[in-house]
């Protein structure tokens, strides 16, 4: 696969959309928790949008420090 992996991070509205296809999507499923897949006209997925970022992002990075002890 020669797709590359590419995240963008957007303060002003506090969206990262990571990029994991080269591929337009065709639309998007709230899959929750501030979660959408965009998906290509093939069903493919082709990137993941989390709204909430900072929030989302500082929630993980703790679960996995809690889940490292």
């Amino acid at each position: 696969m020669t797709d590359k992996v590419r995240a963008k991070y957007d303060k002003e509205v506090d969206v990262l959309l990571v990029q994991i296809r080269d591929k337009r999507p065709a639309y998007g499923e709230d899959v929750g928790g501030g979660i959408i897949v965009h998906y290509d006209k093939s069903h493919n997925p082709v990137e993941i949008e989390i709204l909430d970022a900072k929030r989302y992002l500082v929630d993980w990075l703790e679960q996995v420090r809690l889940e490292g002890r």
